[in-house]
């Protein structure tokens, strides 16, 4: 029988969680966000702590210590009677504020659609997550030949490929230093992206204000994709147009920039309306 957490400090119950110190604080934080997806993912119908060590592999005395930090951090709620975990409400609240950084998904769609069209070619919406780039949006022309590289839900680590390179651009030399070294082993199985390159990369994004990737990848492929800046001025979403090589060279390239541009100056106004408490660069 598993008797009801006490409130604890979210810290101590996290330096403490490995019961002899071994585990790091980076390794209790990565358990504990274990335990929270786990919980997250049976949010209607709860779930025990048998079952959660089961899901996470740790063992219950470390879950159940890390699952005290987490209730008294107000982000799990216990129900006694029936032992069970659920989200709580903090939770749900926190997702509803975080939700509106994403409202360039919504705002987006017609944005790609007319691209797409006006193009012909694939046209992929990308949100930074972390170290990763992830593909929420994408829409196909109508040119025979396609370049469907990713599907919607595909992340690739932030560098590797158009979107990818205008997100890391996007972060201070310190943070592409730290994600350059984090992801160093993936970037390297592509011949093209060691760090010298990604930082050459970088430094040409910035330049032209947008990310060309040239057969960098796949010698027949080529993309270009500019950033989308949020209410708060960070570059946190990013839309590339994929098409083989050949259809990407100037000066049609030069038009597609120039559509992507408008595209993405008329999302970001709609954005800056929706968050007039931000400001908002363009």
């Amino acid at each position: 029988m598993t008797p009801d957490l006490p409130a604890a400090d979210i810290a101590g119950a996290l330096d403490s969680q490995g019961g002899n110190g071994s585990a790091s604080p980076t390794q209790s934080l990565d358990r504990a966000m274990a335990l929270l997806d786990a919980v997250v993912n049976h949010a209607v119908q709860g779930v025990s702590l048998s079952v959660l060590s089961t899901e996470t592999g740790l063992s219950k005395p470390t879950a159940h210590r890390l699952l005290t930090g987490l209730r008294n951090a107000g982000m799990v709620d216990y129900h006694p009677d029936h032992r069970l975990f659920f989200p709580s409400f903090k939770l749900y609240s926190m997702g509803q504020a975080a939700g509106a950084r994403f409202d360039v998904i919504q705002l987006a769609g017609p944005s790609l659609g007319r691209i797409a069209s006006a193009t012909g070619d694939t046209v992929y919406l990308a949100i930074r997550s972390g170290d990763f780039a992830v593909c929420v949006a994408r829409e196909i022309g109508a040119f025979p030949i396609k370049t469907l590289t990713l599907n919607v839900g595909d992340q690739r680590p932030l560098g590797l490929g158009s979107n990818s390179m205008v997100l890391l651009a996007g972060l201070n030399d310190d943070e592409c230093e730290r994600v350059i070294a984090r992801h160093s082993e993936e970037l390297a199985t592509h011949p093209n992206f060691d760090p010298a390159s990604v930082r050459h990369y970088i430094a040409r994004t910035r330049l032209d204000g947008y990310a060309l990737n040239e057969g960098l990848m796949l010698p027949e492929m080529s993309a270009v994709a500019m950033g989308i800046r949020g209410p708060g001025g960070t570059i946190d979403a990013s839309i590339s147009v994929a098409a083989i090589t050949s259809r990407m060279q100037l000066p049609r390239r030069d038009s597609i920039v120039t559509l992507l541009r408008r595209e993405i100056q008329l999302i970001e106004s709609q954005m800056a309306i929706r968050s007039p408490e931000l400001p908002h660069s363009v």
